[in-house]
């Protein structure tokens, strides 16, 4: 059976695939996952998001979580009548009619060959204004009529059309503002296709198209500009950054490069976020991926720093308490209840169809930092005290301990008869001859430069350089090389070379 959640992933192309090279994940295939104790429930999707991003993540809750599959997928059902996604309205009709879901009373059989032929009419409409354009080679009227049918083509869940109408218009952007227009359509589209590699492209073209626009909004703002559009100008550029980070954020997340995708979820302004990036991303959904991201490639001094301590990460955090709880036991290394607390958010975690996949990745690398931070200040520790507070078995940590030593990640040694772990001996009176003979070795380097520095300055060596003078004419030391420059020295004195102070002194 083929699944209605991932209808955005067989669009995408082989390219779309994400090679993350981590091992495989529990949460990969058809997994399923009880929220019954998680309090979780659609509300939480249906409030937040708006467009096909809502649609497609009822359908992933619809495949994942079985307790709540009748009601996720006629409530997508309903949604899906908000949009022109026919394709994507027959399978998910299909699904309910074999699962026996009974369906609502005011379900309308009519709409699906309605809307089919409303969309054909229009695709027609704006088929042939586009070609009128083109006949008239007017190009700011070609780049809408692209970007029209790319509109148009995205609505109905045809995203690889929409990517190549929106590419068509950029031959025909003539300003910075334009670009920029361009390439959110395209990331767009590709974002739903989850083409992580041409979104990550785009972004960057957009920041690129973004500093420009506002290099030129600068220079030909004049003195007496009213500041209340330059300020409207300037909101909507903070936007477009926002809304770019949360691009790149999904797509570093997406092909595993956590701790990037940690910054650029940093950058993202709460206000932006809350009220304009629905058909995106929620503030809920934004501080999940900063919380486990960051805990899982931040140190504790940049956790406090870019996340406890920033005013704009205070406000995500008064919306989830549960991720709080767990950045600031983190912080203050109680890390049983770090760990207690991610347990019970990972169902809800697993719903999450951005970050189902690495979340046994990002789990281990959490668990692997707080297990070296632990051991940290000690010569010897207790595996049976470690596994007690770090909630597992001591098989189980033994086995985590023994890879973090091959990885090199910690220099111990494990008593496997009595569960002791023992920091690895080291030779310290050898360590200590080395950094001696390092000390000695940088001491007699800065000696003899002073001393040939302080014997050139005494042999009075010092001569003028004539060449800034004598430009144009031939020098007579063509060929030679009679000097070099001395730093501390002024940039028109010039030094005789060793070789030559040697062989007057010889004389």
């Amino acid at each position: 059976m083929e699944s209605v959640s991932t209808m955005s992933e067989n669009n995408n192309s082989s390219s779309s695939k994400s090679s993350t090279g981590n091992k495989s994940s529990k949460y990969e295939g058809a997994y399923q996952v009880d929220v019954s104790e998680t309090g979780f429930d659609l509300e939480t999707i249906t409030l937040s998001y708006t467009g096909l991003l809502r649609i497609f993540r009822l359908l992933y809750v619809a495949e994942h979580c079985p307790a709540l599959r009748s009601e996720a997928l006629l409530t997508s059902l309903h949604y899906l009548k908000e949009t022109s996604a026919t394709n994507v309205y027959k399978q998910v009709l299909q699904e309910i009619k074999k699962e026996n879901i009974e369906l609502p009373a005011d379900f309308d059989e009519s709409w699906l060959e309605r809307t089919q032929r409303g969309y054909v009419q229009k695709l027609e409409k704006l088929d042939t204004d586009l070609r009128n354009f083109r006949t008239n080679s007017i190009k700011d009227s070609i780049r809408r009529g692209n970007d029209d049918l790319g509109d148009h083509y995205l609505g109905a869940g045809d995203f690889h059309s929409a990517v190549r109408c929106y590419v068509s218009s950029r031959d025909y952007c003539v300003s910075p503002r334009h670009v920029i227009t361009m390439c959110m359509n395209v990331i767009k589209a590709s974002f739903f296709m989850q083409n992580w590699t041409n979104v990550l492209s785009y972004v960057t073209k957009a920041e690129q198209a973004l500093e420009s626009l506002e290099t030129t909004t600068k220079s030909a703002a004049a003195p007496s500009a009213t500041t209340s559009s330059s300020s409207s100008a300037d909101l909507s550029e903070a936007e477009i950054a926002s809304r770019l980070k949360v691009y790149a954020g999904i797509a570093e997340l997406a092909t595993g490069r956590y701790k990037l995708a940690a910054r650029h979820f940093l950058a993202v302004s709460f206000d932006h976020c809350a009220n304009k990036f629905q058909d995106l991303i929620s503030p809920q959904t934004l501080i999940r991926y900063v919380c486990l991201c960051s805990l899982a490639t931040l140190e504790r001094s940049e956790v406090h720093r870019l996340i406890i301590m920033s005013s704009n990460m205070k406000q995500y955090l008064e919306l989830e308490p549960a991720i709080r709880d767990i950045i600031l036991d983190f912080y203050q290394t109680s890390y049983s209840s770090v760990l207690t607390n991610m347990s019970r958010q990972e169902p809800v975690f697993a719903l999450d169809q951005y970050l189902a996949r690495h979340l046994s990745s990002l789990y281990d690398e959490i668990r692997h930092r707080i297990i070296i931070t632990y051991f940290l200040p000690y010569k010897n520790a207790d595996m049976n005290a470690m596994a007690m507070k770090l909630n597992t078995t001591v098989n189980v940590l033994e086995d985590e301990l023994v890879h973090l030593i091959r990885l090199e990640k910690i220099k111990a040694r494990i008593d496997s008869k009595n569960k002791i772990l023992y920091v690895a001996d080291t030779d310290q009176r050898w360590h200590a001859y080395q950094h001696a003979l390092n000390v000695t070795k940088r001491s007699e380097k800065i000696t003899a430069a002073l001393l040939l520095r302080s014997a050139i300055m005494k042999a009075n060596l010092v001569v003028r350089d004539a060449s800034a003078s004598t430009a144009g004419r031939p020098s007579k030391m063509k060929g030679k090389s009679r000097g070099h420059f001395v730093p501390g020295y002024p940039s028109n004195m010039m030094i005789m070379d060793d070789n030559e102070f040697y062989e007057d002194e010889t004389m």
